[in-house]
């Protein structure tokens, strides 16, 4: 897989960046789920906060699942 940015691997995850969006991968370098992002933040504590192309925010877990939406 082509990677146009990476982040940092904090907790086993890291943040991702292909030609579709920012998204999360696992240490073997395998997307978590296939929704693309804005923008991104890592994962704490199981959730993350990521900006949709339309702007609005929610907070995912570990598989993509939608858990609040802002």
């Amino acid at each position: 897989m082509f990677f146009a940015d990476l982040g940092i691997f904090h907790k086993n995850f890291a943040t991702a960046k292909d030609y579709r969006g920012w998204f999360h991968i696992d240490k073997t370098g395998n997307e978590l789920y296939n929704e693309r992002y804005l923008m991104i933040e890592p994962f704490y504590n199981g959730f993350a906060l990521v900006t949709q192309f339309d702007f609005s925010k929610r907070i995912i877990d570990e598989q993509g699942n939608q858990i609040i939406q802002v």
